[in-house]
């Protein structure tokens, strides 16, 4: 449940910045092999993860400073 909440805030600002949250990611650290705890494991077919993952910080912060004031599922 959490995780789909972090994914769909996480799609949201992803296109309020007008970006395809679908579209390919290409990270610097990912084409240099290097690994980072903030990169997730989500892949997309041709091994890119999707634009909206980059949002997943945010979103996770934005639901920690707002749990009190959501009452209902959005």
């Amino acid at each position: 449940m959490q995780d789909e909440r972090i994914t769909r805030i996480a799609r949201a600002l992803c296109r309020s910045a007008r970006i395809d949250p679908d579209s390919p990611l290409i990270d610097d650290r990912l084409l240099n092999g290097e690994a980072s705890t903030d990169i997730i494991k989500f892949e997309v077919a041709d091994g890119t993860q999707p634009a909206w993952t980059m949002f997943r910080g945010a979103a996770l912060t934005f639901i920690h400073s707002h749990d009190d004031r959501v009452v209902a599922r959005l």
